[in-house]
């Protein structure tokens, strides 16, 4: 038996990212069939200058993105609210581009997996040093500051590689979450990271994300969460993963939004 009866899902990926399965209206399908009131699909951003490009929807797929979205919109108005997003890194010099996408779009999600440390980009999955956990948190506060992104995609991904976490860690942890409530950003409940096996750090087992020790933080602060499949297959939409999500968030009393309020 399901412990949730889910309603909506706004972090939703395609096939055009090249690392997922389905299109647009597969999961719009499921989504339909699993009696949800609403999806958001967002697909990574086609952003070429980052080096895992097959990780992302090419420029030249963009318009194909946009196409599937208002073919499913108007093919499912009756059933369901679609809405049209995009996941998407910030780096201070798209200030522009951020405001075109959003000429588009009906919203977009902070997903920071790379870091600017110094002339090199890195992988939020590399990350391990205090100075590269503190760039990481430095630019996901700047980006939220802009208010340009509605939701904080598992922003306790760049934890990912730390064991037990040092004072100095949690308070960056603290950081984050008082800049998301300070600009109404949901902080991401992530699902998918539910989906990954964990990793062994001193001898204990880790779970990748989410990491307990910044969702208590979140509870103690009451920061509005929202929880998501994250979804990579349209069987992510509803599985144990998300079953898990919704008891974790529970169990630590979280501020849970069921839906998405746009301006």
């Amino acid at each position: 038996m399901r412990i949730q009866n889910y309603k909506a899902n706004y972090h939703t990926h395609c096939h055009l990212c090249n690392h997922a399965i389905g299109t647009v209206e597969d999961y719009v399908v499921k989504a339909i069939h699993n009696g949800f009131q609403a999806i958001g699909i967002s697909d990574h951003a086609p952003l070429d200058f980052l080096e895992e490009r097959s990780l992302r929807m090419s420029v030249d797929d963009y318009p194909k993105y946009i196409k599937e979205l208002k073919h499913a919109i108007v093919h499912y108005l009756e059933y369901i609210l679609i809405y049209r997003s995009l996941e998407i890194e910030y780096f201070p010099f798209l200030h522009e581009h951020y405001q075109d996408l959003l000429t588009q779009l009906d919203y977009l999600i902070l997903g920071q997996h790379y870091i600017q440390d110094g002339d090199d980009l890195k992988s939020v999955f590399k990350i391990r040093s205090l100075n590269e956990l503190k760039i990481y948190k430095d630019t996901v506060i700047e980006a939220m500051n802009t208010g340009y992104f509605k939701i904080l995609a598992h922003p306790d991904i760049f934890l990912i590689n730390q064991g037990a976490l040092s004072q100095e860690i949690l308070d960056m942890c603290e950081e984050i979450i008082d800049v998301a409530i300070e600009n109404n950003v949901l902080l991401e409940l992530n699902a998918n990271g539910l989906r990954k096996k964990k990793h062994k750090e001193d001898g204990i087992w880790y779970p990748k994300y989410p990491r307990n020790e910044f969702w208590e933080i979140v509870s103690q602060k009451k920061a509005k969460t929202i929880i998501s499949a994250d979804a990579h297959d349209p069987n992510h939409l509803v599985d144990e993963a998300m079953d898990e999500a919704y008891e974790l968030a529970r169990h630590l009393s979280l501020e849970v939004e069921e839906e998405l309020v746009l301006d």
